[in-house]
Formats: structure tokens, sequence, C-alpha cells
């Protein structure tokens, strides 16, 4: 796996049989402040490149076994290390081999006779080349024709330069002066200056600096080869200090200059190559985050709109039922008022209506003698009409006691309570829907005493019975039955009615669902009955008689501990 240098000073792999030259190379590099590591052939070097990938690689042409040019061409053929400089070195002062290794992918080629110096500012020029690249515009490089601007004040040999260039397939352009060069520089794109190191407007080493910081703000870097007729150590340092790429002298062939040439240009588009890969694998892992992100955001929104549809529901399930409540309540106190003002007056009739009884029963004895045959048959009525009116008051005082047993305002805590009583006392108030129509038969248990909270289970059978009413069409009856089944209290209240079809059946507590006609029913009744139930630690089964019309079972435990989580509410 190939991993980045994370050391401080830049790494150089030196890639050389003799152990000599090896040790001599390493010793200068080092006494000049790189890390450097070596190889002993190819194959070790290509090895080392699988561990650590350096910042240069400096190797000899003549190799045991794999040549340096071969070795050059397997690094350029791999993506993670085809960006990496390459220096040649070798003993061989020919020009056919230095073109050799040039053209194999080396970025530069130098003997191993050459001044110390001189080497390290060669070293120090493909450095600053591989660390300066990010200036360049990381746009789609296209298949064009590499164009070259040839500044030269010799026309002979800028003919010459441009004919050679042309006819490996360059573009070229070409002008006598710097500050012609640098007029189109400001207008045009090219990926190659060759500037010679003396014009007759400008020269040396300020040129070359001038030439240099102009790339800086192009929209496309440019190589920079210069040319010198006197090949001075000192000035060829300078002028590579200054930014040129790389320096050749005139009085070498031709051939050595297009070979350098194109191995800078070869380098700079290998880099911008480089750049496009990684810019569009780049834009792929952006886009592909940017799908997971708008995935992750649709789903957030998503389970955001599930969220907001359930809060919503159960909003209006809450209003409903604090709607339901506040009927309850009203209808509570109505009917406690109204059982407070009638039980007033009505006791102090059956207390009147006792003393009229005991004075009548006291006088007869007295007065019986004496009254004739017709005012003894008028006493005797009166004292028939007094028991009917004990009677009558009687039932008034029965229902009195059954309304407040419904209303039950004065019962916030949950109590023991006479299911029984309960159900009576909103048989009371459904009295005038029964009439004479439905038959109320009633099976309660022996012991009725359920430990609950009496006003809204009273709501819960005012529900219940009220849809069992409805539910029949004509003469019928409704069974209400109690009974103690382990650790529960069951109400199962059973009518004669139509019957709920099985596709209603799963619906019928959700809230505002309703099978009555519009106007008749809000849907609110069984689900707000089934919350009670619930809250009581309870059960509410719905099921069709097999005669025919529904059971509705309530089931309630009979635990006090359960039961006092409705606190909690």
């Amino acid at each position: 796996m190939f991993n980045d240098m994370t050391a401080n000073s830049e790494h150089i792999l030196i890639v050389e049989d003799s152990k000599t030259q090896a040790l001599r190379f390493c010793h200068f590099l080092e006494q000049a402040g790189f890390t450097v590591d070596s190889a002993d052939s190819a194959e070790m070097a290509l090895n080392k490149l699988n561990d650590t990938l350096p910042n240069l690689i400096v190797t000899d042409y003549h190799l045991p076994g794999v040549f340096g040019d071969e070795l050059c061409r397997r690094v350029r053929m791999n993506v993670n290390t085809r960006d990496i400089p390459i220096l040649m070195l070798t003993s061989d002062e020919d020009t056919e081999a230095e073109e050799k290794g040039l053209e194999s992918g080396a970025d530069d080629y130098v003997w191993k006779s050459v001044d110390d110096e001189i080497l390290l500012n060669r070293i120090q020029a493909l450095l600053r080349k591989n660390r300066v690249q990010t200036i360049m515009i990381h746009e789609e490089i296209r298949f064009a024709t590499s164009r070259v601007l040839i500044v030269e004040d010799s026309a002979t040999y800028r003919q010459l330069l441009t004919a050679e260039l042309e006819h490996i397939g360059y573009q070229t352009t070409s002008v006598a002066t710097g500050s012609e060069a640098l007029e189109l520089l400001a207008l045009q794109r090219f990926d190659a200056v060759v500037l010679d190191m003396n014009l007759p407007d400008m020269s040396g080493e300020p040129m070359c600096r001038r030439f240099a910081g102009t790339r800086r703000t192009l929209e496309q870097a440019f190589v920079l080869l210069m040319l010198t007729g006197e090949e001075d150590k000192e000035e060829m340092k300078a002028v590579i200090a200054a930014g040129a790429d790389d320096v050749v002298g005139k009085s070498r062939s031709v051939v050595i200059v297009k070979a350098r040439l194109h191995a800078l240009i070869r380098r700079k588009q290998l880099y911008e190559e480089n750049q496009r890969i990684v810019s569009e694998f780049q834009e792929k892992e952006n886009a592909l985050l940017r799908e997971r992100l708008e995935k992750q955001a649709a789903e957030e929104r998503a389970a955001l709109t599930d969220q907001l549809a359930q809060t919503n529901r159960e909003l209006r399930e809450t209003q409903s039922q604090l709607v339901q409540s506040a009927k309850m309540a009203s209808l509570g106190e109505l009917v406690a008022g109204v059982a407070h003002e009638i039980n007033n007056p009505l006791a102090f009739v059956i207390s009147h209506l006792d003393t009229v009884r005991n004075c009548a029963n006291a006088v007869l004895p007295e007065i019986e003698s004496k009254l004739s045959d017709q005012s003894r048959s008028k006493f005797n009525k009166l004292r028939s009409r007094v028991d009917d009116m004990q009677i009558g008051l009687e039932r008034i005082r029965d229902l009195v006691i059954k309304l407040r047993t419904f209303s039950r305002l004065d019962e916030g805590e949950s109590k023991q309570v006479n299911i029984e009583e309960c159900i009576e006392s909103v048989l009371t108030l459904l009295q005038h829907r029964l009439q004479k129509r439905i038959k109320v038969i009633r099976r309660y248990d022996d012991n009725n005493i359920v430990h609950c909270y009496p006003g809204p289970l009273n709501q819960v059978f005012m529900n219940v019975i009220s849809n069992a009413i409805d539910a029949i069409e004509g003469q019928g009856e409704i069974t209400i039955s109690t009974q103690r089944k382990d650790s529960m209290f069951t109400i199962a209240i059973a009518d004669s009615g139509t019957g709920i079809a099985d596709g209603v059946r799963d619906r019928i507590f959700e809230p505002f669902f309703t099978t009555k006609p519009v106007g008749q029913g809000t849907g609110l009744g069984l689900s707000i009955s089934y919350s009670i139930v619930k809250k009581h630690g309870g059960e509410f089964e719905i099921c069709n008689r097999e005669g025919g019309g529904t059971e509705m079972i309530i089931s309630i435990p009979q635990n006090e501990t359960v039961i006092n989580q409705f606190d909690d509410e």
C-alpha cells in the first residue's frame, strides 16, 4: 500500500548499484538536509515504492537487471507514482544515452561527474517544480497540440528550433524580445516557453524571475526552459533558483534541447492528467456525499413528516377527548345541579307527606264514627292518594340518587364503586331513548364493587350503551352482564342490532371514524372510551354475536395499583 511521507524534510530515493557512489550521494544529500533512502536495483526500488512514496527519485542509468530507463517507464505507468520527479545519473557522456533517459520518463539527466552544486541545483529545481504545480488550473485536459513560445533574438537559431519542434508535433510561436513574449503571455496560453538567457531588452536572472513570476497569475502555468550560450555554473545555478525548470547550453545538440523540453512538457501534462483524475474522483466523492446527505435529509424529512402526522393525530384526538370530557363535565355539572335543586324540595315534600299521613291516621279514630259513608269513602281515597304520592316521590328520590351517581363531580381520585349503580345511572339518563322499544336485560354479578375512576367509566358506559341503542332498528333488546374472572372485572354490553362488518371492526376505535350518517356521529365516542379503558389498564373487545348484533366487552383490573397509573395522565 502506498503511503505519503509525513516527515518535515523532503525524502529522496537513491537507486545506485555502486555502494561507493550510493554512500557518497546519501552523505551529500543528508548534509543538504534531505531524508535519504537507497536501493541497489530497480526491483528493490519498486518494492520500496510499495511502502513509501519519496518526493524525488535519483537513479543510475546502468543498473543490474532492469536499466534505469525501464524503471522510469514503470514508475510513470503507475497512477500512484507517475508524478514523482526522476533525476537520471550516468557516466556516459554521449547524446544518445541522454536522449534515451529523457524519453523513458526522466525529468532531468545529469552526469555523475557534474559538480555537486550543479547536482544540488538540479535536485532543488525538480523539487520546486513538484511543489509549485498547485498553481495550475484544475480544468479538464484535452488531447491538443502543445503550444511552445520561443524567445530568441537569433533568427537562425529561432528558425532551427521552430522547425525541429514543429517537426515533432508542437505548435510554436516565436519572438525576438522579452517584451513581445510577455505581451503574448498576457493574451495567450502556452504550455512551454523556451527563453534565451541574453536578449536585447532583458537578460539573466532578473529576466528569469520576471517570466517565472508571470506564470503564477495566468490561467495555465507553463514550463520554462532557459537557453545559455555560456554554460557558467554560477549563472545556471542562479536562473534555476530564480524559477527556471531547466537550463541547457546552446552548444549542445538541438536533439538534447528537444528531449529536455519534451521531458518538461510531458511532466506538466502528466501532472495535469493526475489533477484531472483527482478532480474527477473528488467530484464523484462529493456527488456520492451529496447523494448520501440528500437521502439522509429525505429520510429525516419523511420521518419528521410521519412524526408530525402522528403528533397531529394525537393532538386532534386529545383535543376531541378534551371536548368530549368538557361536554361530559358540563353534563355532570348540569345533572348534579338539577339533582341538588330537586333533592331539597323533594326532601321537604317527603317529610310533610309523612306528617300528613301520620295526622290522618291519628284523626281517623276520632272522626271515623261520625263520617258518613260518602265521607269515609273520600277519606280512604285521600289515604290511597297519599300512598301513591309516596311511591312517586320515592321514584323521584331514586332518580336523584342515580343522577348524583352519574355526575360524581366530587370523585377526582380512584375509589371503590358499585358498577351496577354506575350502569343504572346511565340507563336512567337514557330512559327517554329506550322507552318501550328496547328491553334491557340485567345479569349482574353478586359482587360489583370495583376500584376505578367512576366519572370516566360512566362516560364509557354512556358511549357504549348509546351505540347499542343506535344499532337497534325497531324493537330489540340490550343485555348487560358483569362477571369476575381471575384478576379482571368484565362488563359485557350486547345488543340485537345489525352487527359490525368485518372491514369496519379493525377501524372501530380510530378517532373520527364512524359508520353513522353525516351529522349523526363524530367518530369519537368509542375512541375516547378505548383510551379510558386502556388508562385503567384494561381491555376493550368488540365481536359479533352468533344470533346477530354486537357485543362489547370491557375488562378492567381489580388491582388498585394498576388503576392508579391513571393519576399520571
